[in-house]
């Protein structure tokens, strides 16, 4: 601002008065927009085909561009298994996104020569030579912009490998394949592709890039197995080139460390985690300037009796990490001075089903300062922490917090870099909650006693009233009454023992919010 208004006042001396007025409104107003407009390349996110008897892809999509924000169906294009990129124009237009094996354009056609990503003898013999299911690994692809060329861009991606003899797998080399998306009528076309950029044994997952401090190259790090380091490339106008390996920290267990966490970023780019249940949290400041990782501090877990999968990311404000741990979800306050007594218990696994298991997987910060943490198993519901920059159970945390108008199937959120690392805000707090009809938010409801044989109670939400539904485990409704004004008394005694969920749906529900609680009736 300060040097707009300089020259806008500079120019007042050389130019007709009324003219100039016009001029310099024009120019700040332009100034103005420039310095407030938000980048948008995150603001697509797709997900897995649809689980339903439904044929074709009925597929979940995020379009944070829409306003108010809600979760809609993409009809048509690739079916995922975990591997998931996006990128759009700064303006948040989808330009292409990839499962892992095939690219595809914002018409969700394969793109051209965007076949093949990944093949190698993995592909064909375990995984069959199809990408009709996508590709496998939660956090081993990533798209970044080419520094040297405004319509190119770098998809980074580690191939699986199989070994003949042991039949074990592993990771061995990363490599980039090339869009430009000048081609095809500016559809985008995949001008090279599986090109090795490093060969050794790598940890799989944890693939996590940034923006240089000069705005224009990326950093990109991924935790290598044989140098026991992390490996820190540099993307610029001439390719990529790794910079160093350093040796920091604990060695990770490649048996249990590699797929069972993720790494993160700090959204204003000073910080560098890495979590998983067996190695715990790893985390350290970052110079974006030089790529040098210092300052290791670490959080122990106890080393879990049963395989878990979980990961970590950050609030908008970079003060506080989220931990998810399949059946826990903890935040730690980066701003405490002893890390380890930082870390609070948010929340536990309330055991639903949707219909399967909704336990806490792998969580993601929204362009709309949310964050979302989504099942490993096919669901039609995400928890949400609604503000995750607030400290301990502020952080209004809900589980199954957002329902989806169909089932997304196994997989991961998008990976990708932190695109307003440089920016005074980190998302968008104007994306409101409202969604369409088939989509709520859920808040959790009083109901008591449970279990229960014969009456339960249902305290209503403060000012609120509205329907009332009690539904079976197969969604099938044995109980509603469509105006309820106060704190309702429920005969219960006719239902079979079992599992039910309580239902209100408040009138004048403009936020589309549904108040749920799980009960139990016994004999």
């Amino acid at each position: 601002m300060v040097t707009i208004w300089l020259y806008c006042s500079f120019t007042m001396k050389t130019m007709n008065k009324l003219a100039l007025y016009l001029f310099t409104i024009a120019l700040c107003t332009v100034g103005m927009t420039n310095l407030t407009a938000q980048d948008k390349r995150d603001y697509y996110w797709p997900f897995g085909k649809d689980q339903s008897a439904d044929t074709g892809i009925q597929a979940t999509e995020f379009d944070f561009n829409n306003k108010p924000f809600e979760p809609s169906l993409r009809e048509g294009g690739l079916e995922f298994d975990q591997n998931n990129a996006s990128i759009c124009d700064k303006e948040g237009n989808l330009l292409f996104y990839t499962n892992g094996c095939a690219v595809a354009n914002r018409n969700h056609e394969v793109m051209m020569n965007g076949d093949s990503i990944n093949v190698g003898y993995y592909f064909d013999s375990w995984w069959l030579g199809d990408c009709g299911n996508g590709y496998p690994g939660r956090q081993d692809i990533t798209i970044l912009p080419d520094p040297n060329y405004s319509d190119g861009y770098y998809l980074i991606h580690k191939p699986r490998f199989r070994d003949m003899v042991t039949k074990e797998h592993s990771m061995k080399n990363i490599s980039f394949s090339y869009v430009d998306m000048n081609l095809d009528s500016g559809m985008g076309g995949v001008l090279e592709k599986n090109i090795h950029f490093y060969d050794g044994e790598l940890h799989w997952s944890y693939l996590t890039s940034i923006a240089h401090t000069n705005g224009r190259d990326w950093w990109i790090i991924n935790p290598a197995i044989k140098e026991n380091g992390y490996l820190t490339f540099l993307l610029t106008e001439t390719g990529i080139e790794l910079q160093s390996v350093q040796e920091l920290g604990p060695e990770l267990d490649p048996r249990y460390s590699g797929a069972a966490g993720s790494a993160k970023f700090s959204p204003d780019g000073t910080m560098y985690s890495l979590f998983n249940h067996y190695d715990g949290l790893l985390l350290f400041d970052f110079d974006r300037e030089s790529g040098e990782l210092s300052n290791l501090r670490q959080i122990p877990f106890e080393w879990p009796e049963a395989p878990i999968v979980g990961g970590c990311e950050w609030s908008p404000n970079s003060r506080f990490l989220y931990l998810t741990t399949r059946d826990t979800l903890w935040q730690v306050d980066i701003e405490e001075e002893n890390l380890e007594d930082s870390r609070v218990f948010i929340d536990a696994y309330n055991g639903i089903n949707d219909p399967l298991n909704t336990s806490f997987w792998f969580s993601a910060l929204g362009p709309d300062c949310r964050i979302y943490i989504r099942p490993g198993n096919g669901s039609r519901s995400f928890h949400v922490i609604h503000k995750p920059n607030e400290k301990g159970i502020d952080c209004d945390f809900v589980q199954q917090g957002i329902k989806l108008p169909r089932i997304s199937a196994t997989g991961s959120f998008p990976n990708f870099p932190r695109f307003r690392v440089d920016e005074e805000e980190k998302c968008d707090p104007s994306l409101t909650s409202i969604a369409g009809e088939a989509v709520w938010w859920r808040r959790d409801l009083s109901v008591y006693p449970s279990p229960a044989s014969e009456y339960v109670t249902v305290e209503l939400p403060e000012g609120k009233h509205g329907k009332l539904y009690i539904l079976d485990m197969q969604g099938q409704m044995v109980y509603n009454q469509a105006e309820v004004l106060y704190d309702e008394r429920i005969d219960i005694s006719d239902l079979a023992s079992g599992t039910y969920s309580v239902e209100f749906i408040p009138e004048q529900n403009k936020e589309r919010v549904v108040y749920t609680k799980r009960i139990t009736v016994v004999e």
